[in-house]
């Protein structure tokens, strides 16, 4: 085949049913007049997903499996992925996701208009008739469905995001010690824009989540966000501080404490017996929708505090 001009790269570790969905997806895709490549970083599968998918079916001009051992590491398979690559566009996608027939195009589109550096599309989870409140607030995050334009970096989220690959490589890509969940792809977005990289993007370009993640699930995974990933960012990029209400943590804990509106909304999402109650609320109602926000910026700061949900 002739060089592709886009390497579709995409982490993996012991997938499930939702990977024949996405590779569906990918052979749907329609109006594509150029190459493109499947790169996948099986990151420790077992068994490894070559054995337990056909991924030649996916319409790629070249599918290429490279294999990580180990306990699993998503952003050095996403760097592993990325150094097997040929294209000169990298689409950073996730395997539970399901791309509209669009998707492919709309990426190359950009880039080869010149748009910006890195293009994301959306990322919808409120996709089904059975969508929950959560699920459809969820959606309205980091700018997900703000009108096509410019974005600023820290709304860069993998899955349906595409990068042009000399400047990903030159980043250094990916940080491998954010080895829990979350903040790999905030941080890359940080690095990308004091390269002077620009940031585009069009909610018209989408990818459906296949995972249903719950409004429990998502605090817990906010809580390890809060505890692992933001906190190195911060460490790293102490003059980013303010991602995700932890311009906050400082003056909450430290003593004494003057009770300002917000640093009494702050130390209430401290609170665990309150925190837990409204989780609970939520579960079973679902509104007022403003309680999602407390929920998800409460698990962020009490991670990074050291609680947990």
């Amino acid at each position: 085949m002739l060089r592709p001009l886009l390497s579709v790269q995409v982490p993996v570790r012991n997938p499930g049913a939702g990977m024949s969905l996405f590779l569906g997806s990918l052979a749907g895709q329609a109006g594509l007049d150029f190459e493109w490549e499947l790169v996948l970083a099986d990151d420790g599968s077992d068994p490894p997903v070559s054995g337990r998918f056909d991924l030649e079916t996916c319409g790629a001009g070249r599918v290429r499996v490279v294999r990580l051992e180990g306990e699993g590491n998503r952003p050095a398979a996403r760097n592993a992925a990325l150094e097997a690559s040929e294209g000169p566009v990298s689409l950073l996608a996730d395997a539970d996701l399901k791309f509209a027939p669009d998707v492919l195009k709309a990426h190359a589109d950009a880039h080869r208009a010149g748009r910006a550096d890195v293009f994301r599309g959306a990322r919808i989870n409120a996709w089904s008739p059975r969508a929950t409140p959560w699920q459809k607030w969820f959606d309205t995050r980091a700018g997900n469905l703000a009108p096509a334009g410019p974005m600023p970096w820290r709304h860069l989220v993998t899955g349906n995001v595409s990068i042009r690959t000399k400047l990903l490589v030159e980043s250094g890509g990916m940080d491998p010690s954010i080895v829990t969940y979350g903040g790999e792809d905030t941080e890359l977005g940080y690095r990308l824009f004091r390269m002077g990289a620009s940031f585009y993007r069009d909610p018209a370009v989408r990818a459906y989540h296949l995972d249903e993640v719950t409004v429990r699930r998502h605090s817990e995974k906010m809580a390890e966000y809060g505890a692992g990933g933001l906190r190195k960012f911060l460490e790293a990029h102490p003059e980013a501080g303010g991602l995700l209400g932890s311009r906050w943590m400082e003056p909450v804990l430290a003593e004494p404490v003057a009770m300002a509106p917000v640093r009494l909304a702050v130390r209430l999402a401290l609170l665990r017996p309150l925190y837990r109650f409204v989780l609970a609320w939520m579960e079973k109602a679902g509104r007022p929708r403003f309680l999602f926000t407390y929920l998800s910026v409460g698990a962020v700061l009490r991670g990074l505090s050291g609680r947990g949900v």
